[in-house]
């Protein structure tokens, strides 16, 4: 029992670890197009399971410093957004989700999603390119402390991290 514990913990620590996006929204019975309800309950659904997910990593006692401040972090964010009312996360949601649907028609379609995903991927530079490579260290002068924080402190100055 023991083994099986240390192993689902080590798996998703793991997982965690590794700079990853989250799996977009299936449209409902297989179709092309997502509506804002679709998306909201999708949304819903990944922040209880994130949030999940943080604190069965953060149980760990292998973690290093700096990992645990990150899921910390990461964490707070998710339990800030978990605490906001209904209203206040429908708000967010369907900022986000007209930001998406970029001819308005209220869905969301495949190519949509993919433009999104793109432009998500360039400004968290999780593209794989040697832009991404070339990001300064956390700490230095242009790294992490010097732009914007996620989370409770800031949550209204800079938009949510996208997972």
């Amino acid at each position: 029992m023991r083994w099986t514990l240390l192993i689902a913990v080590a798996a998703i620590a793991a997982t965690l670890w590794l700079p990853g996006e989250a799996a977009q929204p299936a449209a409902p019975g297989g179709g092309d197009k997502i509506t804002f309800e679709d998306y909201r309950e999708w949304r819903d659904n990944f922040l209880e399971r994130r949030r999940s997910e943080l604190a069965v990593a953060l149980s760990a006692g292998d973690l290093s410093a700096q990992h645990k401040a990150r899921l910390e972090q990461t964490k707070a964010y998710y339990d800030w957004l978990a605490g906001l009312s209904a209203a206040d996360r429908d708000r967010r949601y369907r900022d986000r989700f007209e930001r998406i649907d970029s001819d308005h028609d209220g869905t969301m379609d495949r190519a949509e999603r993919a433009a999104w995903r793109d432009k998500q991927r360039a400004f968290y530079h999780r593209d794989g390119t040697a832009e991404s490579a070339a990001r300064p260290a956390a700490g230095s002068a242009a790294g992490p402390a010097a732009g914007p924080a996620h989370g409770p402190a800031s949550a209204a100055a800079a938009p949510p991290p996208i997972d």
